[in-house]
């Protein structure tokens, strides 16, 4: 089994493709507009305390370490031929600056997070995935700690071989979902030794670090947010999804093609979605359905989201 390496940040690749993919359209469209990102906790239940406040400040002040090293650049462009050679050379100068686009505080009474993002979209736009993941790190680190790594690859190994004996197509989305870094290391360790020739398969992973590290395709498009700030930005809710869609096929020339239909709802996606559109795009993705089990030329894919 390959090296397993322990907590993040890592690399400037341990990111989720499609947020260099947003970065590449923001700069192309939008490169001058301001935006701020807040950190909304869903689960009032899951509360931080002073120990993992001191490890995630630790950690965001890391970020400004981080930089496209010339192999990384090298494996963008040889794995992703969709990332223009403009993108690659802004990507290679590109420096996260933590103390000046993030405010983060520890509501003492509460014991939430008080954590924003500010600056421009077009430099911004990375914090979001390894904020998330750092977020959770320290929490599963320092507040709920009852678990450990122990019968983790042996248990990835069960489930993909069950997946693809089962004839299904598979990718991992893990990244800003998981409890450390050293848990996602070890699951693609596992689906790695997975046999390749068998009835499914899995197709990728969308942590591009990740995907280099086990030789995997590394898989993404777009977000919601592509949609929903040209939305905001443009003054049309109305129109936000073709404008969105027309701006994202502009810079990727039916590259990634995939087009979002939940971001305002089905009913506003296809008021949007005309002929034009319809040529332009390869297939339609609602990834507010967990899981979606899909009939595609007699074979089962899932998407693990």
């Amino acid at each position: 089994m390959t090296d397993i390496e322990e907590q993040a940040p890592v690399s400037i690749l341990d990111q989720d493709l499609y947020k260099f993919c947003m970065q590449q359209a923001v700069l192309e469209h939008y490169p001058e507009v301001t935006v701020e990102y807040g950190f909304i906790n869903r689960d009032l239940t899951m509360k931080f305390n002073e120990p993992a406040f001191r490890q995630l400040q630790a950690d965001i002040a890391k970020l400004e370490h981080l930089t496209a090293t010339d192999d990384d650049i090298r494996y963008l462009k040889q794995t992703c031929p969709f990332l223009s050679s403009g993108y690659l050379d802004f990507l290679s100068s590109f420096r996260f600056n933590p103390l000046q686009d993030i405010t983060c505080a520890l509501d003492s009474t509460t014991s939430m997070l008080d954590l924003r993002i500010h600056g421009k979209w077009s430099q911004v736009i990375l914090y979001e995935i390894p904020l998330l993941s750092l977020i959770s790190q320290a929490y599963f680190t320092k507040v709920d700690t009852d678990w450990n790594h122990d019968g983790q690859y042996e248990h990835i190994v069960a489930k993909g071989t069950q997946l693809i004996n089962a004839g299904c197509n598979f990718a991992e989305f893990g990244t800003r979902r998981r409890r450390d870094f050293k848990t996602q290391d070890i699951v693609m360790s596992g689906l790695a030794q997975l046999p390749s020739d068998g009835p499914g398969r899995c197709t990728g992973t969308s942590n591009v670090y990740l995907a280099r590290k086990y030789n995997f395709t590394p898989v993404g498009t777009v977000g919601h947010e592509w949609t929903m700030a040209i939305a905001a930005l443009e003054g049309t809710y109305e129109n936000g999804n073709s404008l969105a869609l027309h701006k994202w096929y502009s810079t990727f020339k039916g590259n990634l093609g995939i087009a979002l239909t939940d971001t305002f709802g089905s009913k506003a996606f296809f008021a949007n979605f005309d002929s034009e559109l319809a040529q332009k795009y390869v297939a339609m993705l609602n990834p507010s359905i967990l899981v979606m089990l899909l009939k595609l030329h007699e074979r089962k894919t899932i998407f693990l989201n």
